[in-house]
């Protein structure tokens, strides 16, 4: 079951990472998996970028076969690397302002204040990418093992300006103290 890196041949695909459609004609990544429902094997398809933040361990395995034909091959490479290296930093999906105060941190176990920045969590379960909940932007460093999480909000959340990033990255460098004392 070797995973693949190729050109979309159409642009019906739907990347698994980020729900966005892969336009036809760039590379993106497969990932081979058991088929669930019958014989065989079926493919996950996910962009590049979406793959190594996401998928690290299979994605690096693919890249070396076909890093002449991947331009950012490198920094791909570095992102997914991180991912390895901080276990949970694939689980990241994006960052908001809490809409409300009801939501529970996954790290320290406290409320997440009406409009605090949360980092948004995903688990990959049964080859898809389920909501898992928030964690406080302070307590980014604890749960993922490092702050460096603002290139991977930009690209899951590509609507958050320049200002709001440089806020969140702000919120990300600030220690929670809390009930958990972190």
């Amino acid at each position: 079951m070797a995973h693949v890196m190729e050109s979309a041949k159409t642009a019906r695909a739907k990347c698994r990472g980020c729900d966005r459609r892969i336009e036809k004609g760039d590379i993106r990544f497969g990932e081979r998996v058991p088929n669930m429902f019958g014989d065989g094997e079926t493919t996950l398809w996910f962009h590049l970028r979406c793959a190594a933040y996401k998928r690290p361990e299979p994605f690096l395995e693919t890249l070396p076969a076909h890093e002449s034909d991947v331009a950012d091959a490198e920094a791909l490479a570095a992102a997914a690397r991180a991912g390895i290296e901080h276990r949970r930093l694939p689980r990241l999906h994006g960052a908001e302002r809490a809409p409300t105060g009801r939501a529970r941190c996954r790290c320290c176990r406290q409320t997440i204040e009406r409009g605090s920045w949360r980092l948004a969590l995903v688990y990959f379960e049964e080859y898809r990418f389920e909501p898992s909940g928030f964690i406080h932007a302070g307590c980014a460093s604890e749960y993922f093992g490092t702050a460096d999480v603002i290139d991977r909000v930009r690209y899951f959340r590509p609507e958050l300006s320049e200002q709001e990033l440089e806020s969140l990255r702000i919120a990300c460098s600030e220690k929670r103290h809390g009930g958990s004392d972190l």
